[in-house]
């Protein structure tokens, strides 16, 4: 009786996790589907789950539009900036607090820095915006980098100084009788250790620099403009070109995946820690 009803729990199981695959991978295959139609065939009724008359125009004319393709570039440019900053600064930042809380300033401190993640971004963006236009700094990549560095710091702080509290510290006063200076120590032997938490925090700060569109529509205008905002243009009066909305977005999400699919490894290890526990 108790097989019966684990063999039934196993259907219901497999019934729920293909309802959700199908409900997660269809909007992928609806833009998949989309970006190949005429703007005829898009707004037919009832909609077509295939092209009828299969055309790549959607993807001609992205690659055609300058403003695109200099979003695209602009986000990678932003989106590489501030997620070897946040990283960088991060990993030094969460080294101290984890091998030296007091010097590095205590809980006080690193509960602050956490706390500046716990603000709605909307709620401090005219205050961002006025300081900028103050030294004249909107429409540049430095307000957009500056500004997703504030968000992503406090992240990539916490994550690496919890990574670096489960690395043992005998392991660095090892290295210390070898003769290596606590800096060589850091990023000889102590960095490669979270290597897989740090790959983790790589992507998650990359993730909200590709993505977000709040401020890149606030402290921008016509020089930097990244993909996020440029999206909305592709609607011209009444009509709404889903198909290059579609095919545009298709090619966005393109370098995220490359980067997962590269760092999967270190991802998943990342996830539960990946290093070896004190």
């Amino acid at each position: 009786m108790r097989e019966k009803h684990l063999k039934i729990v196993k259907i219901l199981g497999f019934i729920f996790l293909g309802i959700f695959f199908i409900f997660m991978i269809f909007p992928i295959y609806w833009a998949f589907n989309t970006s190949f139609k005429t703007m005829a065939e898009v707004n037919r009724i009832p909609p077509t789950f295939l092209p009828k008359n299969f055309t790549t125009i959607a993807y001609e004319a992205i690659f055609h539009n300058r403003m695109a393709t200099r979003s695209l570039l602009n986000s990678i440019i932003i989106s590489v900036t501030t997620t070897f900053l946040s990283v960088f600064l991060g990993s030094l930042a969460g080294y101290a607090f984890a091998r030296w809380p007091r010097h590095a300033g205590g809980e006080n401190l690193s509960f602050w820095i956490l706390s500046i993640r716990m603000f709605p971004p909307v709620s401090i963006i005219l205050p961002i915006f006025f300081i900028f236009n103050f030294f004249g700094l909107l429409d540049t990549y430095f307000s957009l980098i500056i500004t997703y560095l504030v968000f992503n710091l406090p992240l990539a702080v916490w994550l690496m100084m919890m990574f670096f509290g489960d690395v043992p510290v005998e392991l660095e006063e090892a290295s210390y009788v070898d003769g290596y200076s606590p800096i060589k120590t850091f990023f000889k032997v102590t960095l490669p250790l979270v290597k897989p938490g740090l790959v983790s925090v790589i992507i998650l700060c990359w993730i909200f620099a590709w993505n977000e569109f709040l401020f890149a529509n606030v402290l921008v205008g016509s020089k930097v403009k990244t993909f996020p905002i440029i999206i909305p243009t592709f609607a011209h009066g009444s009509m709404d070109l889903w198909n290059e909305v579609m095919a545009f977005t298709l090619i966005v999400i393109i370098p995220p995946i490359v980067l997962f699919i590269i760092l999967r490894r270190y991802m998943i290890r990342g996830l539960s820690l990946g290093v070896v526990k004190g």
